[in-house]
């Protein structure tokens, strides 16, 4: 899920610096932030069909995604200026699996922006460019032990403060499990669904089936290779065709052009909630080239446990936890202990309406008893509106938090916001 927000990018950005740097801040979690979690997570309803999107295995599979969203708002009337806030962001996400490999690639660019409504008041701009990488070789059994390292960068430029270096950390670590990209089967179930709709298929659909129509959906970028990107379409809903014919449940022996249509219009035309599943986790080395403040040469430690669980074919959970620290002259625990937590919980209402709802959670541990410990909460929850291939709108609320020590302004910032949302790729 992509949730865009100046404010919190902010405060994130921050806690990114205490690994060499740590900043000031303590308090105790809010239970106003759990009650939403406790909602989400109940009732989650089992799929009426034999398959299960665990059932994927198939570690194959190309990815990418790119998205471009804006939101803004004005005020006139009743102050001395026109005042306004926006904000935008641009994401890029890169996932190459195959059997013995891994490579992950994660980069967006923010930007917030605000002016208020007094004489005085003057325009403020903020921006955050992230961008990081990882690269996993299986040792073995591909849901086994791994290898895997990574790169990090961060560069931004912000209104309040001077410390805007750029931010660079290598890491190298082994870590065991795997988490499969289970999409292509969600779409081929929804592909079933739809021609069973306007009764192209007739007759019970095996299992089996539907994974061999999962791997032929799943090979879409090998077919643009192979064909062209021109040519590469009527290849590959030829050979779903042969695989749905040779299973003898074509109506007609044929998908004629309905079926043709219906097929491009789920895999083409609409954006299917992303599935995974599984599990992994690794610990590392990491070398701290250099942060915001300048601070650089620093060895550190870190470690990571990533959860995916689909629940039945509406749900979608997906969490990580991450812990980092510096080791300050060869020291462990002299340096702020960083402990972030990422939940998504998303459930698709219909072929064109998401839920989209997300929890970060961030702790930083202060070994220096005269700075306190900071506590950052964001809760963001929203719908998604599909309204073509490649023009979305969401609407949610979004809450966040921080607690640090004795700091005054600790209430909860809540806000309701819209986004236009443009997919790239």
């Amino acid at each position: 899920m992509k949730t865009k927000n100046g404010e919190w990018e902010k405060v994130k950005m921050e806690t990114k610096n205490r690994e060499s740097n740590a900043i000031k801040g303590k308090t105790s979690i809010k239970a106003q932030f759990m009650a939403l979690l406790v909602c989400l997570t109940i009732a989650m309803p089992a799929s009426a069909l034999a398959i299960e999107l665990t059932d994927y295995l198939d570690p194959n599979y190309q990815y990418h995604d790119a998205e471009l969203g804006l939101q803004f708002d004005m005020r006139d009337g009743n102050q001395d200026q026109l005042s306004y806030n926006g904000t935008g962001y641009l994401t890029y996400d890169m996932e190459y699996s195959t059997l013995p490999l891994k490579w992950d690639v994660n980069l967006s660019a923010d930007t917030d922006f605000s002016r208020g409504g007094d004489d005085n008041d003057s325009s403020n701009r903020n921006i955050y460019i992230d961008g990081d990488t990882t690269v996993k070789k299986y040792l073995g059994d591909y849901t086994g032990p791994f290898v895997y390292g990574g790169l990090l960068v961060g560069v931004r430029d912000l209104e309040a403060t001077d410390d805007d270096d750029p931010y660079l950390k290598v890491s190298a670590g082994l870590g065991y499990g795997r988490i499969t990209n289970a999409t292509p089967l969600m779409e081929a179930i929804r592909c079933v669904e739809d021609l069973t709709k306007y009764g192209l298929i007739a007759g019970e659909v095996k299992d089996e089936v539907y994974l061999k129509l999962a791997d032929v959906i799943a090979k879409e970028a090998e077919y643009k290779s192979r064909y062209s990107k021109r040519e590469y379409e009527k290849y590959w809903y030829e050979d779903m065709e042969i695989v749905l014919k040779e299973a003898g449940i074509l109506r007609n022996e044929t998908l004629g052009a309905l079926g043709i249509i219906r097929i491009q219009d789920i895999l083409t035309d609409e954006q299917v909630l992303k599935r995974k599943h599984g599990w992994e986790s690794g610990v590392q080395v990491d070398y701290l080239i250099s942060d915001y403040s300048g601070n650089d040469d620093d060895p550190g430690l870190g470690a990571y446990f990533e959860y995916a669980k689909p629940y039945g074919l509406k749900w979608q959970l997906i969490d990580r936890v991450s812990y980092s620290t510096v080791l300050v002259d060869g020291e462990f625990g002299d340096a702020a202990h960083n402990i972030s937590n990422a939940l998504e919980l998303n459930y698709e209402m219909t072929d064109k309406i998401d839920w989209e709802n997300i929890w970060k959670f961030d702790i930083v541990w202060e070994s220096d008893s005269d700075r306190d410990d900071t506590y950052l909460n964001m809760i963001d929850t929203g719908l998604r509106f599909y309204l073509s291939n490649t023009i979305d709108a969401k609407a949610g609320l979004q809450f966040n938090h921080k607690d640090q020590g004795d700091n005054p302004d600790d209430e909860i910032d809540s806000r309701f916001y819209f986004q236009m949302i443009y997919t790239i790729l």
